[in-house]
């Protein structure tokens, strides 16, 4: 029997799927890899762990296809995005990866904060510390001794495929979020190489996603029990292969992918940009197409930081979230009035603010876990509402919002989803849509599927799905909150507020 093994390297974990050709998923296999939170704003992880996460994955899916009589046709390979880490000619590490939510580069954003409407007008991308330019450009000027060794500069996807191939290469997917890639023309673009500092020979060679990007070594291959030779194919960045996976093919449905952070995706057939800058443009991982992204940078990672911080008697009862699940379903609609803005690593679209913070606002000693709890799912979905506003202007109407993530495992959380967007919301019972996507990407680099929407087709037919209506009862409610949440955040984002809170919190008076 023939199948494809998928990886997808998330941010604190690393999944390997074995799945049939006929699209059946057989097996999944799952590390933890949690990046390191350091002082400053700055969050790293080892680009050797990762590694070898990877590596055990896989060889636990090399040895359940030989026990199952299965032959691995290739491997695709899927990946958080905007991560840096600086290798030597030999591809050894240099620096610990930067990951893509590390805001040590924010000082430099508001540098060259001039210089937006040039780079988004080539990358669909505003600048930020979020992307892979100004991590690049924080290297060069604060750790010279890391940039003069540096021979490549790779992010977490092509460290991982030149660990498995050799090869430096990379996606097109990939390159859409760094701040270098002219989207026109789907190559790096020198204007913007020249404006980070960031010479062309350091970047890995472009390539289309679902591209084959080499082949297994003998060296990892005995690390993982496959077979030296096996195809590896880049299927892309991991929310264009969930979007992918969740059947992104037209503006009338759009995505909303809830992990570390929650992205709300919609179709384009050529790129398209925001006058505001609040949207960016990507390449999609279908290819030819781009997508649309908005993104809130901290979502399903605050739901975990509230869950290990106030219900850690959930934790010694082994069902790390249920607990807290049971607690806000109890909750009213609404929480009482208790507004959160889950801005704990900055605020995303359409702001793109750095310098923002979460807030829990309106508590009172009334305010239950419970409520604290709804307010924190009630506040993801109001961010993803103003998302999905968004990408409505750019793409035209969406009929409905096709989910999946780690949070969307929560009934409640999709039905809130639901109230807030308006519209109905689709889940797939199999919610590994990442993964899902990856293996639509090497069914047709393999020719085990004709097409990408024969591929989505196979996949639908395994796999049940759950429809959630939205409740019309609570659309007026949400609708204040939004309103509510905006006037918040306007309220804390002005200038003069901003001015006194950072002198006071310095100690010197106003």
């Amino acid at each position: 029997m023939k199948a494809i093994i998928t990886v997808d390297v998330g941010t604190t974990s690393i999944r390997a799927c074995l799945h049939g050709a006929d699209a059946q998923l057989v097996h999944m296999e799952q590390r933890e890899n949690v990046p390191i939170l350091l002082d400053e704003g700055r969050v790293e992880q080892d680009p050797l762990a990762c590694q070898a996460g990877v590596l055990a994955v896989l060889k636990v899916c090399a040895e359940l296809a030989k026990a199952k009589g299965f032959e691995p046709l290739c491997l695709a390979i899927a990946a958080q995005r905007s991560s840096v880490i600086p290798v030597d000619r030999q591809g050894r590490c240099l620096h610990p990866a930067i990951m893509w939510q590390d805001r040590r580069s924010a000082e430099l954003a508001r540098e060259m904060d001039a210089h937006n409407p040039l780079v988004y007008g080539k990358t669909g991308l505003r600048i930020s510390p979020v992307f892979s330019a100004l991590k690049m450009t924080w290297l060069r000027r604060n750790r010279p001794e890391v940039w003069r060794k540096t021979h490549k500069l790779l992010g977490i996807q092509d460290w991982i495929i030149h660990g498995l191939t050799g090869a430096f290469v990379t996606d097109q997917t990939f390159g859409s979020r760094t701040n270098l890639l002219n989207l026109q023309t789907r190559q790096w673009d020198s204007d913007l190489l020249s404006l980070f500092e960031v010479e062309r020979d350091m970047l890995c060679d472009l390539v289309a996603p679902g591209s084959v990007v080499g082949v297994l070594s003998a060296q990892a291959a005995h690390a993982t029990g496959l077979k030296a030779g096996l195809s590896v194919v880049s299927a892309g960045g991991d929310q264009q292969c969930a979007a992918l996976g969740l059947g992104l093919f037209s503006g009338e449905r759009a995505v909303s992918n809830t992990g570390t952070g929650s992205y709300l995706i919609g179709h384009a057939d050529k790129p398209v940009f925001d006058p505001a800058m609040g949207l960016s443009c990507n390449v999609s991982a279908l290819p030819g197409a781009y997508i649309v992204e908005a993104a809130v940078l901290t979502s399903g990672t605050i739901y975990r930081w509230f869950n290990e911080s106030v219900c850690r008697s959930a934790d010694a009862a082994g069902a790390p979230f249920e607990t807290l699940n049971a607690e806000a379903a109890l909750a009213p609609p609404g929480a009482k009035d208790l507004l959160l803005l889950p801005h704990f690593k900055g605020c995303g679209s359409p702001y793109w603010d750095p310098q923002a913070k979460g807030v829990f606002f309106n508590v009172s000693l009334s305010t239950s876990r419970g409520d604290m709890a709804r307010a924190i799912l009630e506040g993801i979905g109001i961010e993803m509402k103003a998302s999905l506003e968004l990408v409505e202007r750019l793409c035209g109407s969406v009929r409905s919002v096709s989910v999946s993530g780690g949070l969307t495992k929560s009934d409640l959380f999709n039905q809130i989803q639901s109230d807030i967007f308006e519209r109905p919301v689709l889940r797939f019972a199999n919610n590994e849509a990442t993964s899902s996507g990856a293996w639509m990407a090497g069914a047709v680099a393999c020719g085990v599927a004709a097409s990408y929407p024969a591929a989505f087709a196979r996949l639908s037919e395994r796999c049940a799905s759950i429809t959630y209506q939205s409740n019309a009862a609570h659309h007026a409610l949400y609708a204040r909150k939004r309103a509510q949440s905006l006037a918040l955040y306007q309220a804390l984002a002005a200038p003069g507020f901003r001015a006194v809170f950072d002198q006071q919190t310095r100690g010197s008076s106003p």
